[in-house]
């Protein structure tokens, strides 16, 4: 007997635990096979079985590069190669990625193109502009969620862009668009919020979490919510109180916010944690200190040489891991380094020259089946 012997719900079971990367692959052992990799309730319940195996990219120089080994767990990491899914994607060079449920929204050199890719199943879909794209835009990939005829949940995906205009005064005024891929529409929405959000931003849950503030007033916490399409301020930790201390946000294995602080003083390293965010709760966060390092002792820098730059960082909160994606500078030359620093460990896994604007940016994610609509 084999497995195309078995009930249909028997072998959709079976199929459904089998990691997402290994099903495309077999997508066309059959049609009824096929077929049931594109179906929401299987990929739902794929998705769900199989975030515990994940993969990472680093875009470095305006190429994607996908990394083998666990980034979380001690191992090193080796470079496999450009990643070549992308059609046309020799041509493309990318500046930003943003990662949201196993999809990527990628915009390349000065915004010139706008771009939703899963690179599990190498399907890409272009995003038209309403008017046109600006090479100041910011965006964010997010989702809500639904219920379909079949009683499953699904999502369904938004981008969000943030982008400046001339009013009649000639004055420049930020304003909003959503975009839906449902509807292939954007639409303005009526924000004025008084956040400026200029940091990047990382998903959780179909929404979007920003650093935001400025020197002199402090800074904190703020949320895209992509259901209600509104912000909503949070709280910090703790009170940046030195203007130049550096801080980023980050998530831990899809379930909570994680955030690195480094005291421009001391260049004392510490990291926060969030309890589990379940979809509908993010107001009150209830944050937790988990290890404190010493940036120069535990990355052997000389701060009085050079600059070093932490770009955005990975947390393994089990082994109290951290994955430090960094930019170094010597004045004549910048460097990409990445470190995996522990309480009692030290490694730096990779170095390459890089351009001062074309920043480094390192991801992980649980590649996943979905289908852009």
């Amino acid at each position: 007997m084999t497995i195309s012997d078995l009930p249909n719900d028997l072998e959709a079971d079976i199929l459904s635990r089998v990691p997402a990367k290994s099903l495309w692959e077999l997508k066309t052992t059959c049609k009824r096979w096929y077929a049931l990799f594109r179906d929401r309730k299987f990929v739902e319940k794929n998705k769900k079985l199989g975030e515990a195996v994940r993969e990472s990219m680093l875009l470095s120089n305006l190429r994607v590069y996908s990394i083998g080994g666990d980034l979380q767990n001690y191992g090193s990491i080796e470079f496999t190669g450009k990643l070549i899914s992308l059609k046309d994607s020799k041509d493309l060079n990318f500046s930003d990625i943003f990662h949201c449920d196993g999809l990527m929204l990628c915009s390349t050199e000065r915004n010139t193109r706008l771009v939703v890719w899963n690179p599990c199943t190498g399907q890409t879909r272009s995003i038209k502009p309403r008017t046109s794209y600006r090479s100041d835009d910011r965006y964010a990939l997010g989702y809500t969620t639904s219920s379909s005829s079949s009683s499953s949940s699904c999502h369904c995906y938004k981008i969000l862009r943030r982008f400046h205009r001339q009013n009649d005064q000639k004055f420049w005024v930020l304003e909003w668009e959503i975009y839906e891929l449902s509807t292939d529409s954007w639409r303005v929405l009526d924000l004025f919020p008084r956040y400026s959000v200029n940091f990047k931003g990382t998903s959780l849950k179909g929404d979007t979490y920003y650093l935001d503030g400025h020197k002199q007033s402090g800074f904190f916490l703020v949320k895209f919510d992509f259901t209600t399409e509104t912000f909503v301020r949070l709280p910090l930790p703790f009170q940046i109180l030195d203007p130049e201390d550096k801080t980023f946000l980050s998530v831990v294995r899809d379930e909570k916010l994680s955030l690195l602080h480094i005291d421009n003083m001391s260049n004392v390293m510490r990291i926060w944690v969030t309890d589990k965010i379940d979809d509908e709760e993010a107001k009150d966060l209830s944050w937790r200190s988990h290890f404190v390092l010493g940036v120069d002792f535990v990355l052997g820098v000389d701060f009085d040489t050079f600059n070093l730059y932490v770009e955005n960082f990975l947390f393994d909160e089990e082994n109290k891991v951290a994955v430090l994606c960094c930019v170094i500078d010597w004045v004549s030359k910048f460097e990409t380094r990445i470190y995996i620093v522990g309480e009692d460990m030290f490694k730096q896994v990779y170095q390459d020259t890089t351009s001062p604007i074309k920043l480094p940016h390192l991801i992980t994610y649980a590649p996943s089946l979905v289908h852009i609509q």
